[in-house]
């Protein structure tokens, strides 16, 4: 059996975050959700709703890196 190549969430999710160069909690912050949520999203635990994951991927691919504070 041939294993597909499209990306699923958890991977695009966390290849957005690496390229953005954010920790898992930075990440959370950005999309406004609690960092256990995303830690969950990101381990393949839960899966957001598909409208809530193409907003958080459209707004991810749009973001830039966050200054350090």
């Amino acid at each position: 059996m041939q294993k597909s190549s499209a990306m699923t969430f958890p991977e695009k999710l966390k290849a957005q975050r690496k390229r953005l160069g954010l920790t898992q909690a930075e990440l959370a912050a950005l999309l406004e959700v609690p960092a256990r949520t995303h830690w969950e999203w990101e381990a393949g635990k839960t899966t957001p709703y598909a409208i809530t994951q193409e907003g958080a991927l459209a707004r991810l691919t749009k973001a830039k890196r966050l200054p350090k504070e």
